[in-house]
């Protein structure tokens, strides 16, 4: 007992501990590391979120095409496939979306339409081919919505044709393709249009009251393959269909000029085979 009364009073004074926290000079420095920080990875992280948008929206349009193809086989019928772009700074549930103007860009929409009794709805002509689809419509009466409409947003239509890049003078790019001849099968030209047009929703006329138009029209027949048609092109089958996109920024996009290297950029291509229905994407 006396021993621990005794070792008690010779016990030390504890230390003065130090205030637990940093300092404000300390919490200045790191406040400015992580603003520092942020300035130099935000533009990676903004690249790698516009990329995965650009690689999302391809790959939900290859999705699409794929899908459309087999409800056609599988129900035995025609379905139409439409493509629109828009302009993105418009509200998406606006109508109608506005496809003219100044600044169309930045928002592309997909819809699938079918045939209800397994027709054409037109027969294949070499001269006014689609003046009985217009005069038939019946503001889409013989038709029937297939899934529901897709949007995807930073997305534009590259507006030049992309030059040849064979596979023989490109052996090494990812790139390297046989491409089509030109309109209306390469989708982003401005003269790819179809005389069947569509609008939707269904149940709007042609010319007004429809939230989309729709120009740009692949068809897939009962047996899978893919047409576009033209007014005068009758049952023509290309080899291949290509749509080309880049990425936008809302409706701002950069200039692509028409012998610009493949190999290098964010755009991509996916290129349709019209009788195997081989959908193929392709990106640098």
């Amino acid at each position: 007992m006396d021993s621990q009364r005794c070792c008690a009073a010779f016990t030390p004074p504890r230390q003065r501990e130090r205030p637990g926290g940093f300092t404000l000079l300390e919490l200045l420095i790191v406040i400015g590391l992580i603003a520092i920080l942020l300035v130099l990875v935000g533009p990676a992280f903004t690249t790698m979120k516009s990329g995965g948008d650009v690689t999302s929206a391809i790959y939900g349009v290859k999705g699409v095409l794929q899908n459309a193809r087999a409800y056609a086989k599988a129900n035995h019928t025609y379905v139409f496939v439409g493509l629109a772009e828009v302009d993105s700074s418009i509200d998406p549930s606006v109508s109608p979306q506005i496809s003219a103007g100044d600044t169309p860009y930045g928002r592309v929409a997909l819809a699938v339409v079918a045939s209800k009794d397994g027709t054409s709805q037109y027969q294949f002509a070499t001269t006014d081919q689609g003046t009985d689809w217009k005069a038939n419509y019946a503001n889409g009466a013989h038709l029937v919505a297939v899934g529901k409409l897709q949007t995807y947003e930073h997305l534009h239509f590259v507006p030049v044709d992309f030059r040849s890049w064979s596979p023989g003078a490109h052996p090494n790019s990812k790139m390297a393709r046989y491409q089509s001849t030109g309109p209306p099968y390469i989708l982003g030209n401005a003269a790819s249009t179809s005389v069947t047009p569509f609008t939707w929703p269904l149940g709007s006329p042609l010319e007004s009251g429809y939230q989309y138009r729709f120009d740009r029209v692949i068809n897939f027949d009962p047996t899978g393959i893919a047409r576009i048609a033209t007014a005068n092109n009758g049952d023509a089958v290309a080899h291949v269909i290509e749509i080309d996109f880049q990425p936008s920024h809302g409706t701002l996009f950069e200039s692509l000029p028409d012998n610009f290297n493949q190999d290098v950029g964010n755009h991509a291509v996916i290129q349709l085979g019209t009788t195997n229905g081989a959908v193929r994407v392709y990106r640098p």
